[in-house]
């Protein structure tokens, strides 16, 4: 092999280095970007959990924090499984929307609310299963679920600008 045969040999090993490199750091932000649409949105979350009086359904919605958080970090493994363990799957299900069932009432959440926290919880649940393997295909869907959590959060933050002006809860 020619000297010059041998540069070009390890040019074009080192631009399939680069494009790997590069095709891993696209990868990083989008997996850095959704989890911390994860951590906005739990950080919402966790300020409704704050507001309630009942003590059971403040454990409800801060375990729905922490499985908002995961599901949307750690939990997002390009071509893992994609389905959430059972704890996860039930933290993020309806009892964010029905409380504790010991409790004496619902949680004290305003409809508004309880539709952003569906959603936010919905999304959350979806989002180890976007990136299953096909990243060209499944890292917009994830960027594009990450966008809808932080735009959720958002949501539910204006459906209830004032949580001191509730009305008592029935």
């Amino acid at each position: 092999m020619t000297n010059m045969t041998l540069v070009a040999a390890e040019s074009g090993a080192g631009d399939e280095d680069q494009e790997q490199r590069e095709r891993q750091y696209a990868v990083n932000e989008v997996l850095a970007e959704a989890a911390e649409a994860g951590r906005r949105a739990a950080g919402w979350v966790r300020e409704l959990a704050g507001r309630q009086p009942e003590e059971r359904h403040r454990i409800v919605l801060e375990r729905a924090t922490d499985a908002v958080e995961r599901a949307a970090g750690p939990e997002v493994v390009p071509g893992g499984e994609g389905q959430p363990d059972d704890e996860l799957a039930y933290d993020l299900s309806a009892s964010i929307i029905t409380g504790n069932p010991y409790a004496e009432a619902l949680p004290e959440l305003p409809m508004g609310e309880r539709i952003v926290l569906t959603t936010v919880c919905t999304l959350a649940a979806a989002m180890p299963a976007s990136v299953l393997g096909e990243l060209e295909r499944e890292l917009p869907a994830l960027a594009a679920l990450a966008a809808t959590m932080d735009a959720a959060g958002t949501a539910g933050r204006a459906a209830c600008p004032d949580p001191a002006a509730l009305p008592p809860a029935p």
